[in-house]
C-alpha cells in the first residue's frame, strides 16, 4: 500500500465530500432566497459545513480504500452523498448533545428560519 497513494484517494473523498456539501448549501442557499428572509446567512457555519463535508468524504474514502482499488463514478457520487448526509448527520448530533451549539437549524451555513 503506497502512502502517497492513500493520501491522494482520502484528498479526493474530501474535495468530493466538500463538493457534496455545497450542493447542499446551494440548495438551502435557494431557498432562504425564495423565503426573503433577512439575517439568514452565517459565513463561519458555511465554512464548518463545508469541513464537516470534507470530513465525512474523507471517511468514506478512507473505507473504501484497498491495494487495488478503482475509481468509478459511483464511488465518487458516493463520496458527494457522504458529504451531503455527514453534515446533518453531526448538525443533529450537535442539536441532541450540545446545548446551544447553533446547530438548531439543521442547515449548517443557513441560521434559523
Amino acid at each position: 500500500m503506497d502512502a502517497i497513494q492513500a493520501l491522494t484517494f482520502i484528498g479526493l473523498g474530501a474535495i468530493v465530500g466538500g463538493l457534496g456539501q455545497g450542493a447542499r448549501a446551494a440548495i438551502g442557499i435557494k431557498k432562504e432566497l425564495d423565503s426573503r428572509q433577512s439575517q439568514w446567512f452565517n459565513g463561519k457555519e458555511l465554512g464548518v459545513s463545508f469541513l464537516l463535508g470534507a470530513v465525512a468524504g474523507a471517511v468514506a474514502a478512507l473505507v473504501q480504500y484497498g491495494p487495488n482499488v478503482e475509481i468509478t463514478k459511483e464511488m465518487l457520487l458516493g463520496f458527494a452523498g457522504a458529504g451531503y448526509a455527514g453534515a446533518d448527520f453531526v448538525a443533529g448530533l450537535m442539536q441532541k448533545w450540545v446545548p446551544g451549539s447553533g446547530a438548531a437549524s439543521g442547515r449548517p451555513g443557513l441560521g434559523k428560519a
